[in-house]
């Protein structure tokens, strides 16, 4: 089909693709389909209009490595956002001490990691991006309200949208909800997936910098010098149990500042209004909540209930959901943008197969499979340890463990793009499964030790997560972007990352046995190797469940255990 030209519409034309929603998620894949594929005809639907507010638009300004590649090399946004936005001092997190804040555990980098990552001032982006999809010959229309989508079976589909005081209607090949929480094709259909465990949310921008070094003295010189870079460029997480508090710089000179909580633990209507969330503050995190008379309010916002799945949202019959029309995973690593770049890459294949006539339902199970299944996982993962938010001991350990997997399995997929091809993925399988079967009981490990042991005898002072693991820094640095790269390159380096989170599994599981279970540790001898499928805490299971019978061969772990126990030390009595 040829573009048609924005006049055209005030009769019913007809596109290859009409995105309804021009937030971050329907910005992008417009302008990775004029990239990707410039012969299809696109129109982009959004009913806010231009200039965006700087600061205060929408929450979700923190990237992690994989999402900030998406937009830096594949929307093609490098120039743009190393001159606009702030690289981020990656993720960093501040555990619970009754000592003051300069004696809370920190977990973080000292420095710029390997692989960039920005906080985006979402306003002043989506501005931007408004501009690049307009210039591009990509047909847009600003305040203009979808009505109703009538989805064809093998027809196309009609959007009637409201525009310039109007309904107008719009065929489409493709119809592609991008509309956010209104999530319309997911209640159209009956798709949605409601998460069973409540999590709420409520945050506010603040004018100026709110930095956490300024809640320690500068008289803490130790505690200032350990980290090179302002901790304001951090997305900072102040975590106590069953919650997380984190503050976010923004290229405005504001600072983003959210809770983030277990409704279990603390109800949301202990902070939904922002007199009671700084009453909430003043009780949980005093450090901060004393700064706040220094800064001017800008805004404040909140969800109930923030995070949920569909049954589906990608479908033989032309249509996609992307960004929160289709799904929302905990935001507490960040990981709002990875799901929009698979989402959008999975939909730009989904259309590139259509438009030659190569598109099977098998494809679309794949498509449907594979980003339901990391979005559910990475979100019950998340979100069950809440409760243990504040042993700084098995978060520590934890996010060790997180980093293995996320740096060695899902973030080189994206950067190669190998998880859009299911022969390719089909070929990983049994290496992947391997790592889904210790996740869970990893998970089901460090939920049983914080039940056993809620105030570890072992603590830290400071873990800069790339320079004190110098394994862990190897998978980063060996899984960056490298497009040359083959498959089989690929999953040899994919195999060897699954060695090294089997061997980071067996030390975990050793130091649980020393803190939650020391009187068994003798079982296990000089030179122990179990089987990783059937960790657990309890004793009594172990001979069944074939702990002491492991699946691969012995290696020597020293150097590993080396590397970890180093980290901490006995807590003094």
């Amino acid at each position: 089909m040829s573009k048609n030209t924005a006049e055209s519409i005030d009769i019913p034309v007809a596109y290859d693709v009409v995105i309804c929603g021009g937030g971050l998620a329907g910005l992008t894949l417009a302008r990775q389909l004029s990239h990707q594929l410039p012969e299809c005809s696109v129109l982009l639907l959004d009913r806010l209009g231009r200039p965006l507010p700087d600061a205060t638009l929408k929450v979700g300004e923190s990237t992690i490595e994989s999402g900030a590649y998406y937009y830096a090399h594949i929307i093609g946004l490098e120039e743009y956002l190393e001159k606009t936005h702030l690289e981020k001092l990656g993720l960093r997190y501040f555990y619970r001490s009754s000592r003051g804040f300069a004696h809370r555990p920190e977990f973080g980098v000292a420095d710029f990691l390997p692989a960039k990552s920005y906080q985006m001032d979402r306003g002043r982006l989506e501005n931007h991006l408004r501009e690049l999809v307009a210039d591009s010959g990509i047909d847009f229309f600003e305040d203009a309200r979808v009505r109703e989508i009538k989805l064809g079976d093998n027809a196309p589909h009609q959007v009637i949208v409201r525009h310039n005081g109007r309904d107008r209607r719009v065929y489409a090949r493709w119809v592609v909800d991008a509309m956010g929480r209104r999530r319309y094709i997911q209640r159209r259909l009956n798709l949605r997936r409601e998460n069973s465990a409540v999590f709420n949310s409520a945050w506010f921008r603040v004018g100026g910098r709110l930095s956490v070094d300024d809640f320690v003295p500068s008289s803490e010189t130790s505690w200032h010098a350990r980290v090179q870079q302002p901790r304001w460029l951090s997305t900072n997480h102040l975590m106590g149990r069953g919650y997380w508090v984190w503050l976010i710089p923004l290229s405005s000179e504001n600072t983003s500042v959210g809770i983030v909580a277990a409704d279990a633990i603390h109800p949301f209507n202990q902070y939904n209004t922002f007199d009671k969330a700084r009453a909430w503050l003043r009780r949980h995190e005093p450090a901060l909540e004393g700064e706040l008379d220094r800064y001017p309010l800008l805004d404040f916002k909140k969800y109930k209930n923030y995070s949920y799945s569909s049954k589906q949202v990608f479908s033989t019959q032309r249509w996609a959901c992307i960004g929160e029309a289709g799904v929302f995973a905990d935001p507490y690593y960040s990981v709002g943008s990875n799901m929009i770049a698979f989402s959008n890459g999975l939909t730009r294949k989904l259309i590139e197969f259509d438009l030659a006539d190569q598109l099977t339902p098998e494809y679309v199970d794949h498509a449907n499979r594979l980003f339901l299944t990391l979005n559910d996982t990475l979100t019950h993962n998340i979100q069950r340890s809440y409760a243990f938010h504040d042993n700084a001991y098995i978060m520590a350990l934890k996010t060790i463990w997180d980093y293995y997997i996320g740096w060695t399995t899902t973030d080189p997929q994206l950067y190669h793009e190998i998880y859009m091809e299911p022969k390719q993925s089909k070929a990983m399988s049994d290496l992947i499964a391997r790592v889904v079967v210790a996740q869970e009981r990893m998970m089901r490990l460090f939920e049983d030790w914080a039940a056993a042991s809620p105030e570890p005898r072992t603590c830290f002072a400071f873990i800069d997560y790339i320079e004190d693991l110098p394994t862990l820094k190897g998978l980063f640095v060996r899984n960056l972007p490298d497009q040359a790269a083959t498959f089989r390159q690929f999953t040899r380096q994919l195999r060897e990352s699954v060695a090294r989170i089997e061997e980071l599994a067996q030390v975990i599981f050793f130091m649980a046995i020393e803190d939650a279970l020391p009187e068994h540790r003798e079982y296990f001898g000089n030179s122990p190797w179990i089987n990783i499928e059937a960790i657990s805490l309890h004793p009594d299971r172990w001979e069944r469940d074939g702990l002491f019978r492991p699946k691969t061969g012995a290696r020597d772990l020293r150097e590993l255990q080396g590397e970890l126990s180093r980290l901490f030390v006995a807590k003094s009595r």
